[in-house]
């Protein structure tokens, strides 16, 4: 049997140590610590804890046998991880020809061509796209180059952090290197039946297909077709972003002067309030971000007990955020706008407490009228804005020069 093989390439990229390189970001002071993300078991860990054999799934009792009393603890944010994640799926989607997430810190990518485009060798354009998203994102990622899939992911434990690996034809060696476990979809179940038979991934490829069809059926097949230079797999989209986000860096103009910092939150605002209406989304959860001279992060978080695409309100959440935490006494170099907790408008029964689109329809039309009127001509001149140091929180149509 003849099975054509993959001419594209895909990449496989995966953010280091995500979690522990998230809360490094958010405060560099720990750069050069024992630092470890936990909630009873390790979640996360830096590559300088990881030095002392202590990785994800480790027990506490353990660490702190090991470490004593020099590890930083820290609890699991996951608002800032999605938010992390979110830049990284924005960067991945404009910069590469199609993006497929696979988790909160990883995505499969195609860049078939992008680096002959770019004038580059393929090691070349991997070296100067993992330098990019580590700028934009600001957490270090490795990648991993291949034909498939499942190709680029299975070399995913090698040689981390900061890592590129590109296969090819003589990487049938470092297959041999490679326990049958490294290969995603196969699990216990399937080991326990391919045990007498491989043992690593050079040993599975070199199994009959029709062996695997018969005894192990579709997924062990698909998997085999993956290994052996073959497109069988696509990763299932989620339909609903879990939050998307907008923000905006003003490094060369690093400021406390509270109105122009609030103009740019309210940019960004319109701009990710356009994005959130196109898709037709609700949401239930608002964050707002600063970011200071000395490159330390803050969130602040605004939960609403019900889904609402009302624009009015959600801005009002905006600037009761920035009010309540906006300080003259700290210098700012950047601010983001997270909407999160989503999912697709619905026109359901309202109950008696529930504050909903009764007076909205006429509103989101506007809103959709604007956003069509932006899109053809390809510029943003039409938004909303608000006047937020007068505390006028009604909008009014604002028409850029």
């Amino acid at each position: 049997m003849k099975f054509r093989s993959s001419k594209k390439v895909f990449i496989h990229v995966d953010c280091d140590s995500f979690f522990a390189e998230c809360e490094i970001l958010k405060n560099p002071t720990l750069n050069d610590k024992y630092v470890i993300v936990w909630d009873e078991i390790v979640l996360a860990c830096n590559y300088k804890t990881k030095a002392f054999w202590i990785n994800t799934w480790t027990p506490i009792w353990q660490v702190k046998k090991i470490l004593k009393n020099m590890w930083e603890y820290l609890p699991s944010d996951h608002d800032y991880y999605s938010f992390i994640s979110s830049k990284m799926m924005e960067f991945l989607e404009k910069n590469t020809l199609s993006i497929e997430p696979f988790s909160i810190d990883e995505a499969f990518c195609e860049v078939t061509w992008l680096a002959e485009m770019n004038k580059l060798s393929l090691e070349d354009y991997i070296l100067k796209l993992q330098k990019d998203i580590i700028t934009y994102v600001w957490v270090p990622v490795s990648i991993w180059v291949s034909t498939t899939r499942i190709k680029a992911k299975i070399f995913s434990k090698l040689n981390k952090p900061r890592w590129i690996f590109i296969d090819t034809w003589n990487s049938l060696e470092v297959y041999k290197t490679l326990n049958i476990a490294i290969v995603p979809f196969i699990g216990p179940s399937m080991r326990n039946k391919l045990k007498y038979k491989c043992s690593n991934v050079y040993d599975f490829l070199n199994l009959w297909y029709w062996y695997l069809n018969k005894n192990i059926w579709k997924n062990a097949c698909d998997l085999w077709l993956e290994l052996s230079w073959v497109n069988s797999y696509t990763v299932k989209k989620n339909k609903i972003s879990k939050s998307i986000s907008r923000g905006r860096s003003f490094n060369k103009n690093i400021t406390n002067n509270k109105d122009f910092i609030y103009s740019q939150m309210l940019i960004n605002f319109n701009y990710l309030y356009e994005e959130f209406t196109i898709k037709k989304y609700e949401l239930k959860k608002v964050t707002i971000f600063f970011r200071d001279k000395e490159k330390i992060t803050t969130l602040f978080h605004h939960n609403l007990w019900y889904h609402t695409y009302l624009r009015s309100d959600i801005l009002k959440i905006v600037q009761s955020l920035f009010l309540n935490n906006y300080s003259s006494d700290t210098l700012y170099r950047s601010t983001w706008v997270v909407f999160s907790n989503l999912k697709k408008q619905d026109f359901h029964q309202i109950n008696l407490f529930e504050k909903r689109y009764i007076k909205s329809d006429r509103n989101l039309d506007l809103i959709n009228t604007i956003n069509s009127i932006n899109k053809k001509f390809n510029v943003h001149k039409i938004s909303f804005w608000s006047d937020l140091l007068e505390k006028k929180f009604s909008s009014k149509l604002w028409i850029r020069k």
